[in-house]
């Protein structure tokens, strides 16, 4: 029994190698008659995978997120908090040497030590829209290594270098972003009464227009001492983008 087990696996090897296994198990060279012991009984399990295993398993299969993604849902607690999204770094006019606060979750993480001896890293930074190199020089990976780790969700400040054919980010200070109590709620813009003009309004209709979502935008309208609080009829995805572009026509603190 033991001699037909062994040359059955053996048999097996030797088609392997000349491209001659049987995918599906079916074929004359590897069947449960030839090959007793080696029939497995699969138990598949019921139910679902939580969703950070599912796309832990994803990311490691695939190198990507197939069914969903663990910033959605939270993408307006860093639009909140960037200067910008990350796939605008290739595109924007930022000089090289800005410093700047960008986020996202860490898809990839390598630890590395200098020549005399001092601990720094190399991470790679992905929001919904595109992703950056982001080095921990030792200086800084003093400061930031305790939350460095695979599938963090941080903000990250950094000088940025383009230096290189794609911008990075030389990184001074981490963030963890609280992401569990916060609430998706109304995005809201803040706005001196004169300033609404005709054609500041047609410009954010565009803008919104353009980013078009579930969220409901407000406009605080200041008059004095006088709010008006006005419920706009557009919904939008609060991603960095739309955050961007709405601090680009209204000015850095009309966005809240």
């Amino acid at each position: 029994m033991h001699a037909d087990a062994v040359d059955a696996c053996m048999d097996t090897k030797r088609n392997e190698a000349i491209g001659q296994f049987d995918l599906f198990g079916g074929g004359d060279t590897a069947s449960e008659e030839t090959a007793p012991g080696f029939g497995l009984d699969l138990v598949i399990p019921s139910g679902e995978w939580e969703k950070s295993t599912l796309l832990a398993y994803e990311r490691e299969m695939l190198g990507l997120y197939v069914s969903d993604h663990p910033l959605f849902g939270v993408e307006h607690v860093l639009a909140a908090a960037v200067d910008c999204s990350l796939a605008s770094l290739s595109a924007d006019e930022r000089p090289d040497g800005t410093m700047l606060t960008v986020g996202g979750i860490v898809s990839g993480l390598t630890r590395r030590v200098t020549k005399t001896g001092n601990a720094w890293a190399m991470a790679t930074l992905e929001d919904l829209e595109g992703s950056i190199e982001v080095l921990f020089f030792p200086a800084a990976y003093q400061n930031c290594g305790i939350h460095l780790a695979e599938d963090a969700v941080l903000l990250v400040r950094g000088r940025l270098d383009r230096q290189e054919d794609v911008p990075r980010l030389i990184a001074s200070e981490v963030k963890v972003p609280d992401i569990t109590a916060a609430p998706r709620g109304p995005v809201t813009l803040t706005l001196p009464a004169p300033r609404c003009t005709q054609p500041v309004v047609d410009r954010l209709k565009e803008v919104l227009e353009s980013h078009r979502g579930s969220t409901e935008v407000r406009l605080a309208l200041q008059s004095g001492e006088k709010v008006t609080v006005l419920r706009l009829d557009r919904k939008v995805n609060p991603t960095s983008a739309l955050m961007a572009d709405l601090k680009a026509l209204l000015g850095p603190g009309a966005v809240g």
